[in-house]
């Protein structure tokens, strides 16, 4: 009996230990958030005819940008807005490779806020966040989130 009172107690000990660990998981990291107002001028709208991204301006004082560093492995959101005329948004990885963007259609109000999400996996990874003046006003208002998966 001594054996089954043994594998009973083991079983137990197993069980509650398995309902016990995601408590005794790490915690999810803290969102980490940044605004900044980005100033770009002149507006470039030639990265219309370049066929390597969007924000891939000619002028480079027509853009900002911002370095990112991924501190963990999650989504970052970034927002634009508070702009006049038209501005876009980009995301670059450090080889120059274009990650994401926001870009208004032609018919839309060149005004609205521009907004872009992507899922980044590899912690310190390097990244551009690009705001780019193609036909508005000097600054924008950037804000960005990054949050664990």
């Amino acid at each position: 009996m001594r054996i089954r009172t043994a594998i009973a107690a083991a079983l137990t000990v197993a069980l509650a230990g398995g309902a016990l660990s995601p408590a005794l998981a790490a915690p999810k990291p803290k969102p980490v958030t940044k605004e900044y107002v980005a100033t770009a001028f002149p507006p470039d709208p030639s990265h219309v005819a370049i066929t390597e991204g969007i924000c891939n301006t000619t002028n480079p004082t027509s853009q900002h940008n911002e370095e990112f560093t991924v501190p963990f492995p999650g989504t970052l959101v970034v927002d634009m807005s508070g702009f006049q005329g038209d501005w876009d948004l980009a995301l670059y990885s450090d080889k120059g490779a274009l990650v994401a963007s926001s870009a208004q259609d032609l018919t839309a109000d060149p005004q609205s806020p521009e907004k872009m999400s992507v899922k980044l996996k590899k912690k310190g990874a390097t990244y551009v966040i690009r705001a780019c003046n193609f036909a508005g006003g000097p600054t924008a208002n950037v804000k960005y989130v990054h949050t664990s998966f």
